[in-house]
């Protein structure tokens, strides 16, 4: 890797937006390592991690909040368009992680609405 293409994976992390909406408390998440399977005679068989970065997370969360405050959740994320990653925090992990969300959907009941989204652990 040059030196062009290091300064210019740095600026764009550097500038790649932070979501910081807090989630609710019971959130789910999906974890499937990637593993490389060879099968031998006997039923025996040999397992390795497929890669580098084989432990990506999905998350599947959910905020309820006033009309206001969900429409700037959906705002974020229709911005980012599914494929831009922007940077997160999981409420299990307390450790800074880039996301995208290819997918989220919105209640509308009044006042208070809830948004649930799909959040994809990316490498960058």
């Amino acid at each position: 890797m040059g030196l062009m293409s290091i300064v210019l994976h740095y600026y764009r992390l550097k500038s790649m937006r932070t979501f910081n909406w807090p989630v609710d408390q019971t959130l789910q998440v999906k974890v499937a390592p990637r593993v490389k399977v060879v099968k031998f005679g006997d039923g025996y068989e040999q397992r390795a991690p497929d890669g580098l970065n084989t432990d990506l997370r999905t998350y599947t969360v959910k905020f309820s909040a006033e009309s206001a405050d969900i429409n700037l959740i959906d705002k974020f994320l229709t911005e980012h368009a599914g494929y831009q990653a922007f940077v997160w925090v999981p409420p299990d992990r307390y450790k800074t992680g880039r996301y995208k969300c290819a997918e989220w959907s919105k209640e509308v009941s009044g006042l208070w609405d809830t948004l649930t989204a799909t959040f994809e652990q990316v490498v960058i």
